[in-house]
């Protein structure tokens, strides 16, 4: 029950007094149940946006979507992905064959043919400077994926989903090699583009880890606008090219860099706390903590950040990670969240401080096609927001 809400937030989130929100639950339009102290109330925040939704109530500043969905199931803390546990999904699964089961998919399907994007991916990287950032090559291949497919248009499944996987090779591809690599995963393909210099299976098994985390998080902002493509029947490139220009928002994939540079900070200092200050007082918040879902606990964090100190457990900076985080957890109440050990990760294993809106990015890119696919069972154009003339 850690994520369900308390009374007075529950409240908040419909607009209403508490006694008012008692009243629902007289009518019987609301369920409590007793916390754990035997005293106050905890309400299924899935059933307060219901509620929310139906009478209309919400803030003025907030703008309310409610769609409905078989992918991924966020409720009580835990995160499950087509009615699989995503933290268990993560532990021991190939990105590969996480992706195909989350697009409904066959275990096994092709996935090994990489010519192309091999062919395409030195055009790319030949008209862009050494300098070009990560996600500009990202969106450079989402651009070339879609030129170079003339049945981009197909919206059938089994397009979608092969357009799907020729899209997250040719980005993967997209980004210039730094360390030698003899796999043929896309998660061991992606480390030899991120992190120079040697390493071990157990780390390079970090990233795997990362990438099924991150594979979908339900309706958020960037999943909403690729939704919202797909239901005017964009095709998948140009639903997914919709999703990373929201993506690039520093408040959402890209979080992890601002978590990259304290570590950089702190090991260049020899001061955590110093480090950790100053990034407070230049962005106005703890990088790495808070989330607008999670009230107590991400469940992806945890996860992740228990695989990234077991793969660099001797790693000289790696006490300096965890005394970051030992003091933002002690003065913040909100809860560390995935972009967390997901900038630990990038800074241990030299990786620059984008790396982890690349993964980011790559990873829910294969979410996003789950989403398109979805949408295009629904009826066309279904998102019609409704403004509220405010002008002279």
């Amino acid at each position: 029950m850690d994520a369900w809400l308390t009374s007075t937030e529950a409240a908040a989130r419909l607009g209403v007094k508490r006694a008012t929100l008692y009243s629902y639950v007289s009518r019987g339009l609301l369920q409590r149940v007793v916390d754990s102290d035997g005293r106050s109330s905890r309400f299924n925040p899935e059933e307060v946006d219901r509620l929310r939704f139906r009478s209309g109530r919400r803030g003025d500043d907030e703008i309310g979507v409610l769609v409905s969905t078989g992918i991924t199931q966020i409720a009580d803390g835990e995160l499950k992905v087509r009615g699989r546990d995503l933290i268990g999904l993560a532990a021991d699964t190939r990105f590969e064959d996480a992706v195909d089961w989350v697009w409904g998919a066959e275990p096994d399907a092709r996935w090994h043919n990489i010519d192309e994007a091999e062919e395409l991916s030195q055009r790319i990287q030949s008209v862009l400077p050494d300098s070009a950032p990560m996600m500009d090559r990202l969106r450079v291949a989402v651009s070339v994926a879609s030129t170079t497919d003339p049945l981009r248009n197909d919206l059938s499944t089994s397009s979608v989903r092969a357009a799907g996987r020729r899209l997250l090779h040719l980005m993967v591809h997209s980004l210039p090699v730094v360390a030698a690599s003899g796999e043929s995963d896309l998660s061991e393909r992606l480390w030899s583009r991120l992190a120079p210099g040697r390493s071990n299976a157990r780390q390079r098994a970090v990233l795997n880890r990362a990438l099924v985390l991150l594979l979908d998080h339900g309706l958020a902002s960037s999943t909403l606008g690729v939704r919202v493509a797909a239901s005017v029947r964009a095709d998948p490139y140009s639903a997914v090219a919709a999703g990373l220009g929201i993506l690039g928002g520093r408040l959402h994939g890209a979080a992890s860099g601002p978590v990259h540079r304290i570590f950089q900070e702190a090991a260049a200092s020899g001061d955590p706390a110093g480090a950790l200050g100053e990034a407070q007082r230049r962005t106005g918040f703890t990088p790495g903590f808070g989330h607008a879902v999670y009230r107590r606990r991400d469940p992806r964090c945890s996860a992740l950040m228990e695989a990234v100190a077991g793969a660099w457990p001797s790693h000289e900076h790696l006490p300096k990670v965890l005394t970051v985080q030992t003091l933002a957890s002690e003065r913040t109440d909100a809860p560390a969240t995935v972009d967390f050990p997901l900038g630990a990760m990038t800074f241990l294993a030299g990786m620059r401080p984008e790396a982890g809106e690349a993964v980011f990015a790559i990873a829910r890119t294969a979410g996003w096609i789950a989403h398109a696919l979805e949408e295009y069972d629904e009826d066309p154009v279904r998102f019609r927001f409704r403004a509220r003339y405010t002008g002279s």
